[in-house]
């Protein structure tokens, strides 16, 4: 069964990388979350996407230059739009969540996938992963673009499964034999590198016994399209909509 995971939440519909949108995507069905983590001045794991706080927050700065405490007085939800152009979040006391934090949220069988922005967040999250309910359940990955971050997390913990991500245009060909070597379970390069045809793609990962997974997929018909071809996951920012493609909707 092809892997809904929810881009930084249901982050379409609420602030991403935020609890609300980790909530709503478990609501609407996501098979895993995905969510991205930066080391921040004083060693915590701050679950954001970028390394400073402007395009999602109201205040500005550097993750790693700031402690948490600082980073908490951001408003999470200031430059969440709706469609009709009103901030329906602003003002409401949505803040920058931890990896425990989230850890401690996380429902029974909803699995966790966690971007490492930089390799030096890669200690502080297997620490963080290492007595969570997620990982003993066996539904957590650490993934990242830095092949150096990935490396560090299986010199950690040989048992925690790790996934390369591809930039735009970069070939899965060329990484597979490289993940298999290092021990990496999966690749996920982005959706549009898979082709019109990403059968041949996917025959090889599996040659390598590698799962192979993709982002950002929102359109229905594309869903269907790489599900049927039997890819291991695939990452949207509208898991109610993936849900109803693949017919698991209600």
């Amino acid at each position: 069964m092809t892997l809904i995971v929810g881009h930084r939440g249901a982050s379409t519909h609420r602030p991403e990388n935020t609890l609300p949108s980790f909530e709503l995507a478990a609501e609407q069905g996501a098979d895993a979350i995905e969510l991205d983590v930066h080391l921040t001045a004083d060693g915590q794991l701050a679950v954001i996407h970028d390394p400073t706080l402007e395009r999602t927050t109201d205040l500005s700065g550097a993750i790693a230059d700031m402690p948490m405490d600082a980073i908490r007085t951001a408003d999470a939800g200031y430059r969440f739009q709706a469609d009709e152009g009103a901030f329906p979040y602003r003002g409401q006391g949505l803040q920058i969540p931890t990896l425990p934090e989230v850890l401690d949220w996380m429902p029974d069988g909803v699995g966790l996938v966690v971007e490492l922005k930089a390799r030096g967040a890669a200690d502080a999250t297997v620490a963080a992963l290492r007595d969570s309910a997620v990982l003993r359940s066996g539904l957590a990955t650490v993934i990242s673009f830095e092949e150096r971050a990935i490396e560090r997390v299986r010199e950690l913990d040989a048992t925690l499964p790790t996934g390369l991500l591809l930039v735009p245009f970069d070939k899965v060909e060329r990484v597979l034999p490289w993940a298999v070597e290092h021990r990496h379970q999966g690749v996920h390069p982005w959706e549009g590198d898979l082709g019109l045809d990403p059968m041949p793609l996917i025959a090889q990962a599996n040659a390598y016994g590698i799962r192979l997974g993709c982002y950002v997929v929102n359109d229905p018909q594309r869903m269907q399209h790489l599900a049927a071809t039997g890819l291991w996951g695939f990452v949207t920012d509208v898991p109610e909509v993936a849900r109803a493609a693949l017919g698991r909707a209600g």
